[in-house]
């Protein structure tokens, strides 16, 4: 039986920025994997790795594709999950190059994600908010929490009227097995030093004092979050809590810059600016 230790880390003891459909799709596909119940499911593609100066492009316009779930530094052993993921290292790269090729005058940044892990989400999101070139996000399907946090530092952010923007929240996934474990008669002797250091382990409850601990974690990321999106548009803080919206209801509410039928007709209307 295969393990997945980097995504099951991700999943279950690290703050998410994710919806929780797209989770509880992938914790099923989790408990059918480590079942070893693996016959029905295909092989992750995840996006291209960006290696030297090989970045998509559509004449002078970089185009950097964030699709499936977001993660940062994910290894080569966990090739399999339940759909497409993005590197945010190869996401940072693609910039770099960006910044770098003088013939690039602007950069597309094209979502289709309902967000994933927060790690590394901050600071990618400040590198999009600080690049010198013009950037624009779009999305004509998802661009929801970690997504939105990302697509929301672009100068300009389009969605398509059907598309869904949204999820401004943070959360976290702890198991609790000591039911299961009492009913199977299994007992964990854990011997530890430090008050915290077996916070969230499933053989235990959740103190109260852990439980006010990650909360604090997870409500400071969520102000950071609400923040970020507030850096370059004005939505109001009730509209920051976690809901999903209709493309047409993100740009009345601020999200987004307006609707669109596709991309390519907004950036046919730019005039190139010098790199």
């Amino acid at each position: 039986m295969k393990s997945y230790p980097f995504l099951i880390k991700k999943l279950y003891y690290e703050p998410l920025c994710i919806t929780v459909e797209k989770f509880m799709a992938i914790h099923a596909v989790m408990e059918s994997r480590l079942a070893g119940e693996t016959h029905h499911l295909q092989e992750r593609q995840s996006s291209p790795r960006v290696e030297d100066h090989d970045i998509a492009r559509d004449g002078s316009t970089a185009i950097i594709p964030v699709t499936g779930i977001i993660g940062q530094h994910i290894p080569w052993v966990d090739t399999f999950s339940s759909g497409p993921m993005t590197d945010l290292d190869d996401v940072r790269t693609a910039i770099d190059v960006s910044e770098q090729d003088l013939s690039i005058n602007r950069v597309l940044f094209n979502f289709d994600t309902p967000g994933g892990s927060a790690a590394g989400v901050p600071e990618t999101a400040r590198k999009i908010f600080n690049m010198t070139k013009p950037t624009v996000a779009f999305t004509d399907s998802e661009c929801c929490s970690a997504g939105v946090w990302l697509a929301s530092q672009a100068n300009q952010f389009y969605a398509t009227p059907s598309s869904a923007v949204g999820s401004v929240g943070v959360w976290s996934a702890y198991t609790d097995m000591t039911g299961k474990m009492e009913q199977d008669g299994v007992k964990m002797n854990s011997i530890v030093a430090g008050k915290y250091k077996l916070m969230g382990a499933w053989w235990k409850p959740m103190a109260d004092e852990e439980r006010d601990f990650l909360q604090a974690g997870v409500d400071k990321l969520h102000t950071e979050f609400k923040a970020a999106v507030n850096n370059r548009r004005v939505v109001d803080a009730k509209y920051l809590e976690g809901q999903v919206f209709d493309g047409d209801e993100a740009s009345k509410l601020g999200f987004t810059d307006g609707v669109v039928e596709d991309i390519w007709s907004v950036l046919r209307g730019m005039v190139d600016s010098p790199a």
